[in-house]
């Protein structure tokens, strides 16, 4: 259990470093600046293990995400969409433990052994959910209902896809099967 909790917590203090001192720092000039908005910190909250209890969860992601808020500034913003995606992700998670249970697959993180199909189509959308309630939440003003369907939906889009792409190769590179 132990080496569990340090797990993760090496986990989010690697996301939360590569957050702030790479992607943070990319400089996109123009116009396009505000479409490159990945955040890997949701990455964190989809690998938190199902057997985590629902009251657990939403405290955990509610935490991670206003220790985010403190780096950046966004006064609550991560925190209060770290808890909805934590909170909407115990229902999408919660049969899983007793189906990967029974595999004897020890070198695999749970969304490997669920396969490629699931595990795709469950990062997307908790990702495409995390980016639209930020920036929703970023972007509400007098000009919020114009500027929705111009920048808000596209740089939702554009940064949820780069997201996910950052999203798979880390699991990949950090959760590496062994051979056997």
């Amino acid at each position: 259990m132990i080496f569990d909790i340090l797990k993760y917590f090496g986990l989010y203090v690697l996301l939360i470093a590569l957050q702030l001192f790479v992607i943070s720092n990319v400089n996109i000039s123009g116009s396009f600046s505000v479409y490159f908005e990945p955040q890997v910190l949701v990455m964190f909250l989809l690998l938190l293990p199902p057997r985590m209890s629902h009251v657990w969860l939403i405290f955990v992601s509610f935490l991670a995400g206003l220790i985010l808020d403190t780096f950046f500034n966004t006064m609550g913003v991560n925190a209060a969409v770290c808890t909805l995606v934590g909170f909407f992700r115990h229902y999408a998670t919660r049969e899983i433990e007793n189906e990967i249970a029974s595999r004897e697959e020890d070198n695999k993180i749970w969304t490997s052994k669920k396969g490629r199909p699931w595990k795709w189509t469950y990062f997307i959308t908790f990702i495409f959910l995390y980016h639209l309630a930020f920036s929703m939440l970023e972007s509400l003003g007098p000009n919020f209902f114009r500027n929705f369907l111009v920048v808000t939906l596209p740089a939702v889009v554009v940064s949820s896809v780069i997201t996910f792409i950052f999203t798979i190769a880390l699991e990949d590179l950090i959760y590496k099967p062994t051979k056997s």
